[in-house]
């Protein structure tokens, strides 16, 4: 048994490729920890630096031929990864080139197919590839097994051992950290065979998945943004690379340095301190080499936070130059932020505290219409007067350019009357934001509501009710128009995306709605009535943090639902904690949002619910095994639902399909993406989506034509998911509410009552939302003892989705998954959600 090795670094390249210099000091690092005989112990490496196409070529054939069955073979390549239009991987050579047009000359460039082909035709069954380049993860959709003809990697590789690892997915850019000696995979990857701390089962051994598990997690508390990847066929997972020392006291201290580190979120905390004291002491080690351990254990962690800064200083410097960032500086933020390798997460998380620093934006001028000729006028017009004079003696000329209008005072209008800034994406009645939703009698709601004539208000709401009865916004209008008429009144707002998803907004809306119209009808909240002020942010994460500003500034409003998209909510929560005002998300589910704080709450599931429901299902019931996962790598819940499913399917006992499928990506081809799977051995398809991404996400599925079964998130329940017709027939989606899954409660009815038409999950949460909001005001309408109240052990108030009770974390207690199926009508080309039974 032999063990040989093949590293590979180009750091020189012809004009038109950038140079990488940090490849040369990767392959000499890795020579050193795989001849060192207590670490690799390798027979033989070969080292081979800046090589012309020709002899890469003849370099990593030789490696693999004449070989033994139980040789061990490892080919490590780092330089430039090139991608080409059809999306195969090529490896460039120090004299690989480019045309006068920007063609690449393909004789200058080894092909990734060409090192398939000699892996396969080697008569070694221990082979291993780690590639420190960009799109590595490209190369894993070509790996098969010994050509015979027809490749089955699922049933026919049975005792096949081949095994990569790539620094990135198949449409990443790798990091080359500046100034580092290493780039940042293969530092980590050298990291863990040179300590030992790769071999996380102690066994003295490490194995090819526990030197991925470790590089990655290091990987990726530097540089977050990168996603290495491991593709191994059988007992390609369980090649042993390297030893690890057993009793190494400096190793003993590293793990539990570790722990604590993970325990305590990236800092040991007093107890950790505590307890690494005693084992210093118990292990005899000096303070100098315990204090060296930790600074590296801690390194990728600081790396992280250098990054942060950078990025916030960038942010705050821009921003004094404009705000809100133009469209150019956007793109150039964008940029930095992925030169840094930080997610959209990150970038959230840096900016809402800034953007909520800044001041509001000032709306257009708008020029009210003059109120009626009554006796009331002269008061109106002193009242102008006065509100400009103020203005001009304050100093303050901001109210110059906002329109302000006090409603004059007679017997129909509103008992509490305010100023109003108009186009400011809030309305409480004063203009319709649901443009597409407009009539005559709508328009002349709004102008009597402006004009503080409430009972005129009433009536023309209640006549736009009767032409469009599934308007929310006129029903959240005519009520707010009625708690106007009474001397009290509590406020809350919801925030969702009408310019971006109008459909979207509605369902929610329909369910704020609904809870307060029957709270209005039936005794209001200790003889207060319910206003709603409705805003629009688009999904977009600095809309977003500029209204969640501007409700914490603002006294009368004490609790907000929304918002709808994880982006969204996520950019706004730390605004809402800081301010000490409730928000709850009936939409968002992306694990991380109520860890927050104690003012984030959510009625819909968090994604770990949702995969482990139908990861159960789709593998114990409908017998599925490996699961092609797609996608949008840009929204942060779809991040986490991919996160969640591949724990989900691994722990069910199922496996994740090696290609790659990125919605969000430039170069997505929904059938090439189908084809490469089901060649891969895929059975299943799980498609994670974020609301703006539902049409390439259905692309995926019709260009599956039955090939994989399909599995959903709750984003695809929808209408426009039926109107796609024979292309999703049979696709199995998850959703947190469905009419037949609770039979007993009476929302449906009273919703197909108030609307003349079905609701959705998404008014269903939102119902249940505003309903948990106004339980704990019924107990207090003091914004920092409502969030007290929710968490309460004994809060609780029977919803749409059945009993509403939360968790310190703010989620919901017994949030249960429900299942539907696309179905087609029997006798029709219409389609359905038909609910499975277990």
């Amino acid at each position: 048994m032999a063990k040989v090795a093949l590293l590979i670094g180009v750091s020189e390249y012809e004009p038109g490729f950038t140079p990488l210099p940090a490849t040369i000091k990767d392959v000499n690092a890795m020579q050193r920890v795989l001849l060192h005989p207590e670490i690799g112990g390798f027979d033989d490496v070969t080292l081979l630096v800046n090589p012309q196409q020709h002899e890469m070529a003849v370099a990593i054939e030789t490696l693999f031929d004449g070989r033994q069955k139980d040789d061990l073979l490892l080919l490590f390549f780092s330089g430039h990864g090139i991608k080409d239009e059809g999306g195969k991987l090529f490896f460039a050579a120090c004299n690989t080139r480019k045309t006068d047009k920007g063609v690449l000359v393909k004789a200058t460039i080894v092909p990734a197919s060409f090192v398939h082909e000699v892996m396969s035709n080697s008569r070694s069954r221990r082979e291993v590839v780690i590639l420190d380049c960009c799109f590595s993860g490209a190369f894993a959709e070509g790996m098969s097994a010994k050509d015979n003809g027809f490749v089955d990697i699922r049933n026919q590789l049975g005792g096949e051992g081949r095994a990569v690892l790539t620094s990135s997915t198949s449409t990443q850019f790798a990091f080359e950290q500046q100034g580092a000696d290493t780039s940042t995979y293969t530092r980590y990857i050298v990291e863990g065979l040179e300590t030992g701390a790769a071999d996380r089962d102690e066994d003295g051994w490490i194995s090819v998945d526990e030197l991925h598990e470790y590089a990655t997690k290091a990987v990726q508390e530097a540089t977050p943004a990168m996603k290495p990847e491991i593709y191994a066929i059988k007992e390609g997972y369980k090649i042993n690379l390297a030893k690890a020392p057993i009793d190494d006291p400096k190793l003993k201290y590293r793990r539990e340095v570790d722990y604590w580190i993970e325990s305590g979120n990236g800092e040991i905390s007093f107890t950790g301190r505590a307890a690494l004291e005693g084992l210093q002491e118990e292990l005899e080690l000096a303070p100098e080499e315990t204090a060296a351990i930790e600074i590296k254990v801690l390194a990728p962690i600081e790396v992280y936070k250098k990054k942060l800064k950078r990025y916030e200083l960038a942010f705050r410097n821009e921003i004094k130059l404009g705000f809100p960032p133009s469209d150019k500086t956007r793109a150039n933020l964008k940029r930095l932020q992925q030169a840094l390798g930080l997610r959209d997460e990150d970038i959230a998380l840096i900016e809402a505290p800034i953007i909520a620093e800044q001041p509001l934006t000032t709306p257009p001028v708008i020029v009210n219409p003059l109120p009626p000729q009554n006796s009331n006028f002269i008061n109106y017009v002193v009242a102008c007067i006065i509100g400009v004079i103020g203005v001009v003696i304050g100093g303050t000329l901001v109210y110059v350019f906002r329109p302000i209008f006090t409603p004059p005072i007679t017997e129909n209008f509103c008992a509490n009357k305010e100023p109003y800034n108009l186009d400011d994406r809030i309305s409480s009645g004063e203009e319709i934001l649901l443009k597409q939703d407009t009539n005559p009698d709508k328009k002349a709601g709004v102008q009597a509501f402006l004009n503080g004539d409430c009972n005129t208000a009433i009536d023309k709401f209640n006549s736009s009710r009767k032409v469009n009865s599934t308007d929310p916004e006129t029903l959240i209008y005519l009520n707010n128009a009625r708690a106007r008429l009474k001397s009290y009144r509590l406020k809350i707002a919801v925030s969702v995306p009408i310019g971006k998803n109008p459909n979207v907004a509605k369902e929610i809306l329909r369910g704020v709605a609904q809870v307060q119209d029957e709270v209005n009808n039936s005794g209001d909240i200790n003889r207060k009535a319910l206003e709603v002020a409705i805003a629009n942010d688009d999904n977009d994460p600095s809309e977003a943090v500029q209204l969640a500003t501007r409700f914490g500034k603002d006294a009368s409003i004490l609790a907000v639902v929304g918002h709808n998209s994880s982006n969204a909510s996520l950019s706004a929560a730390s605004v809402y904690q800081k301010a000490g005002l409730v928000m709850m998300s009936p939409t968002s589910f992306a694990q991380n949002l109520t860890s927050v704080g104690n003012y984030i709450f959510r009625t819909a599931p968090n994604v770990k619910s949702i995969a482990d429901s139908v990861s159960n299902y789709a593998i114990k019931i409908a017998g599925k095994t490996n699961f092609l996962i797609c996608v949008d790598y840009q929204g942060i819940d779809n991040l986490s639902f991919n996160n969640e499913f591949v724990k989900a399917i691994n722990a069910a006992g199922g496996q994740i399909n090696s290609t790659e499928c990125d919605i969000s990506a430039r170069d997505f081809n929904p059938s090439t993406i189908i084809s490469q799977a089901v060649r891969s051995g895929a059975n299943a398809l799980v498609l994670g989506l974020y609301i703006d991404k539902i049409k390439q996400g259905l692309a995926v599925a019709q260009s599956n034509q039955g090939q994989l079964t399909v599995f959903g998130s709750p984003t695809l329940l929808t209408d426009e998911t039926l109107k796609q017709g024979r292309g999703i027939n049979g696709l199995i989606i998850s959703a947190p509410w469905y009419p037949a899954a609770f039979p007993n409660n009476i929302f449906p009815q009273k919703a197909q009552k108030l609307w003349g038409a079905t609701v959705n999950w998404r008014t269903a949460t939102a119902y249940d939302a505003t309903l948990a909001i106004i339980a704990g005001l019924q107990r207090t309408n003091k914004r920092d003892e409502l969030q007290k109240v929710l968490h309460n052990p004994d809060f609780s108030v029977d919803g749409a989705t059945g009993k509403i009770q939360f968790l310190a974390s703010g989620d919901r207690k017994n949030n249960d998954i429900f299942l539907v199926k696309v179905q087609q009508k029997p006798g029709t080309d219409k389609y359905e959600f038909i609910p499975i039974i277990p």
